[in-house]
């Protein structure tokens, strides 16, 4: 029997022992419809991963400011979940494929990630900063709207004041427009690579022969499943960006061509490609009715007074969000653990 209580008291021991180490303690409980924990396991996760992304460690200051930020995260879903402003799986799906859409046809799951960190953005993270920002717009539109739509248009002063304090940045830079047939062999084996060349150097055998076949040539890269791609018209700015996305060969062949000219085969870590310059445009202190870029319809003047217009939309949505969640922290019940978030 003596034995047998032993055995029991060590089985009891252990079993203790394990669920301390598996229980987790919270930093914060946030109640406004229903108690919702913020747990030391969690809060810690996003410190370190804030740490990790910034290279350096949190300050008590910026680690109880992120936690604020959870605390009105928790507040701003029940609060939706309350008011039923609603947005589902499949929207937040549609917004996300919108997103890496934007960086081009071609963009890449990595070029997305890099896209989103540069925002500040974790991949985890994603839909959940998707739909917070789709129920704050539909929270916007249902219960702010008539704020939203008071807001003036920068006046012609404001717009004028604008492009005196920033005209010497809007210098439009050395910019050609171009056509580009090309084969992407990035990510292609040795064999697959030695086809790419011996595919493009036909091509532009072809085009130096008879170069108005180039146009042919064009068409048939952008039909689906064509052996290679090609791109009718895009500008090219003589800038640091140019030169890092598309590398220093890339840029001097772009910016010796004349207008009409057609560059032999070139090959570079991207892959092949073949260009024709089609226009030129010199480098241009820009004016109000100057256009951002050459065959577009949006002036430097349509810029400014979309800027200056997002700038007072932002500054109204910081507003009508602190009112909110000021109002939202006065009807909740909010305890934070310090010693918990200090640990």
């Amino acid at each position: 029997m003596k034995r047998i209580c032993s055995a029991g008291v060590l089985a009891i021991a252990i079993t203790v022992s394990l669920a301390a180490q598996t229980i987790d303690t919270p930093v914060a409980t946030v109640k406004l419809t229903k108690v919702e924990v913020i747990s030391s396991r969690q809060f810690r996760n996003d410190v370190d991963r804030i740490e990790k992304a910034n290279g350096k460690p949190m300050t008590p200051a910026e680690k109880r400011e992120l936690l604020e930020a959870r605390i009105n995260d928790v507040l701003f879903f029940q609060m939706c979940e309350r008011e039923r402003i609603t947005v589902s799986e499949g929207e937040i799906t549609s917004q996300i494929n919108t997103m890496k859409a934007q960086l081009g046809q071609n963009a890449t799951d990595a070029q997305f990630e890099a896209a989103l960190k540069a925002q500040g953005i974790q991949v985890s993270d994603v839909r959940t900063y998707v739909k917070q920002i789709m129920l704050l717009n539909r929270y916007l539109e249902a219960k702010k709207s008539d704020e939203i739509k008071s807001l003036k248009e920068p006046s012609a002063e404001e717009i004028l004041q604008t492009y005196e304090l920033y005209k010497s940045k809007l210098i439009r830079p050395d910019t050609v427009r171009m056509s580009i047939i090309f084969l992407d062999a990035r990510n292609q084996s040795a064999d697959e690579r030695s086809k790419s060349s011996e595919l493009m150097t036909g091509i532009a055998r072809q085009v130096r022969s008879d170069p108005s076949r180039f146009d042919e040539y064009l068409l048939k890269g952008a039909q689906a499943g064509a052996a290679y791609k090609s791109t009718p018209s895009m500008m090219i700015g003589k800038t640091p960006e140019t030169l890092k996305t598309y590398g220093q060969q890339f840029m001097d062949i772009a910016f010796r061509l004349k207008a009409g000219e057609i560059s032999e085969l070139t090959e570079n870590p991207l892959g092949y490609q073949i260009m024709r310059v089609n226009e030129i445009f010199p480098q241009k202190q820009l004016t109000l009715t100057d256009t951002i870029q050459p065959g577009q319809s949006a002036t430097v003047q349509d810029y400014i007074r979309q800027q200056l217009l997002e700038s007072k939309k932002n500054a109204l949505f910081e507003r009508l969000m602190q009112e909110l969640f000021t109002a939202l922290r006065k009807e909740a019940t909010i305890k934070i653990f310090e010693e918990n978030l200090k640990s």
